[in-house]
């Protein structure tokens, strides 16, 4: 068996972490439908935006669908829809293996998250999942200025301010290949990536250079890599 890592605090990224991002496009897509059915009178835009979300479009899902409701897809029109989808109250629901990983954690080290993407959308994420009563430490890389956003080191030197310990102490677990592991290993960090077949970037292979230590397929494995200090 390897030798575990003796850590203190193990700080979090969110989406397609802790729960599965679709659950978040799909309620905002709720949302705009609700809006188009109530301002529009033009039903439909739901189910023709999730088909097109599951083909793999992304980016102009608003443009392509609305002229198949009788909706020209003008500028304002598409600004406002795009501010009902960030700043719609979400429905989601935790990973049960963040529910197991979060338990374990809970009493024996400190925890944080770092989360990318606009403050108001992911304030609602973090709302919806009832983090605050939770994750003590957390950080919206857009409140600190579009430059805090990950590969920045910004929020992970913040993170150390908040909880003060050894660099090699600090383990960050997130997703995304491309842009989650980095800072914190350039500042000493360890790294762990959650692998999920089915979210966005499950089938990413990435760079080694910006890759995490060690890849697991659940959250309920922390367990097994980690040795609260």
């Amino acid at each position: 068996m390897a030798e575990l890592w003796p850590i203190h605090t193990v700080v979090f990224d969110l989406d397609d972490t802790l729960y599965a991002e679709k659950q978040y496009v799909y309620s905002g897509f709720a949302a705009v439908d609700e809006f188009l059915r109530a301002e529009h009178s033009a039903p439909g835009f739901e189910s023709a935006a999730r088909g097109l979300f599951d083909a793999g479009m992304r980016g102009r899902i608003f443009d392509e669908v609305l002229p198949g409701l009788g909706i020209a897809p003008d500028g304002d029109l598409i600004t406002t829809l795009v501010t009902v989808y960030r700043e719609h109250r979400p429905v989601l629901q935790l990973h049960a293996d963040a529910t197991t990983a979060l338990s374990w954690c809970g009493g024996k080290v400190r925890m944080g998250l770092i989360t990318d993407g606009y403050a108001v959308t992911q304030a609602q994420k973090v709302a919806a999942l009832n983090l605050e009563a939770i994750i003590p430490h957390r950080i919206l890389t857009d409140t600190l200025g579009r430059s805090a956003w990950k590969p920045s080191p910004i929020a992970f030197e913040r993170m150390m301010e908040l909880c003060p310990g050894p660099a090699s102490g600090f383990v960050y677990v997130g997703d995304n290949p491309r842009k989650d592991f980095l800072p914190g290993r350039e500042l000493g960090w360890r790294t762990i990536r959650i692998r999920r077949p089915d979210s966005e970037h499950g089938s990413y292979t990435g760079e080694p250079a910006a890759s995490a230590e060690v890849e697991i397929e659940s959250l309920a494995g922390l367990a097994d890599q980690l040795r609260p200090e």
